[in-house]
């Protein structure tokens, strides 16, 4: 009997020790994940799901706590916290990070993409792991993956068959000088406004419209004060997940590897939360009585052609080789 608690004690205390080196081997860590979107949104599902892998894969040892609904500042305030390192992680959209990675900006350049599944491929290839990674980390972050809600699309209480029809509609847009080049190319007249602002305008009539993906447009309850959606599909919503730049170079290798691994794994799983979130979205804008407008492939062709002026832009700011290794990019898809 002695020998046999003896023996018992040994593989508790083997198995102990082993337990602890596996948890030591990746190190101890306590992050802090910022955003100010809603736990409904694909981004706060994506890095949940990256904090319970991490965890588990970690045997307990890193822990991702997450801040939703803005509890640590505007999209500005906390991405400034991550590149200065007082945050850990963040969430939010390419064209919120154009202020502190200009290359993000790439992105706002309309009708880059024919379709989801293209600009899935490219979020998830060589130029996105490491071109854009090469940007990000010039200016203190590292991407730690992509994910996206779709395409943005335009809502409005005018009626839009064909592309004349938007002359003149009072379009709210981000404060974003590409946006605004766009819309008022297009022949609606921008109208720059902060997100908050955006439902109240649109009940009182002070806008007509404005372009938001369905995400955004069912999570603010656009649908209830808008007739029409017209799916543009203008921009890809690319929603952004990265670090502090600084903390992912101190990290030991092994530590790296795994906080690679889980969010390949959070990004996969956020394109299949994506592709349900639009279905869904888009009937709770059918159910609400919005009509969705479909546009002719000529007018889908001039969005496209009127787009030129932003591409110019961002040519201008950025210089041509940048864009051209994106556009090359997307061709070799």
């Amino acid at each position: 009997m002695k020998k046999m608690l003896v023996s018992l004690l040994a593989l508790v205390l083997v198995l102990g020790l082993s337990l602890t080196a596996t948890a030591e081997d990746y190190g101890s860590y306590d992050w802090i994940a910022a955003m100010t979107v809603a736990e409904t949104t694909t981004n706060y599902k994506m890095v949940e799901k990256f904090a319970q892998l991490i965890n588990e894969k970690s045997n307990g040892s890193i822990n991702v706590e997450l801040y939703p609904g803005g509890q640590l500042g505007n999209t500005t305030e906390f991405t400034e916290a991550v590149v200065a390192g007082s945050i850990d992680i963040g969430t939010g959209m390419t064209t919120d990070l154009v202020d502190f990675v200009p290359e993000m900006g790439l992105f706002d350049m309309p009708n880059l993409f024919t379709g989801i599944d293209q600009m899935r491929a490219l979020l998830t290839s060589d130029y996105a792991l490491n071109t854009v990674n090469e940007y990000c980390m010039a200016h203190g972050v590292r991407m730690l993956g992509f994910s996206d809600a779709g395409f943005r699309q335009l809502t409005t209480n005018k009626r839009v068959d064909k592309l004349d029809d938007l002359a003149g509609q009072k379009i709210r847009v981000m404060t974003n000088n590409y946006h605004i080049a766009y819309w008022n190319a297009i022949g609606a007249s921008a109208v720059p406004m902060q997100f908050g602002e955006v439902f109240m305008a649109l009940q009182q009539n002070t806008i007509d419209g404005e372009e938001n993906p369905y995400m955004n447009i069912v999570g603010n309850n656009f649908q209830e004060v808008q007739k029409y959606i017209v799916e543009t599909n203008h921009l890809g919503h690319i929603i952004t997940f990265f670090m502090n730049g600084d903390l992912y170079n101190s990290l030991p290798d092994n530590t790296r590897a795994l906080v690679d691994e889980c969010a390949a794994e959070a990004v996969a799983y956020a394109a299949e939360v994506a592709n349900e979130s639009i279905a869904k979205d888009k009937q709770t804008c059918v159910d609400a009585g919005c009509e969705i407008i479909t546009l002719a492939e000529s007018d889908l062709a001039t969005l496209q052609e009127k787009a030129q002026v932003v591409y110019d832009m961002v040519r201008q700011n950025l210089g041509d080789e940048k864009v051209d290794t994106l556009l090359n990019a997307i061709s070799a898809l």
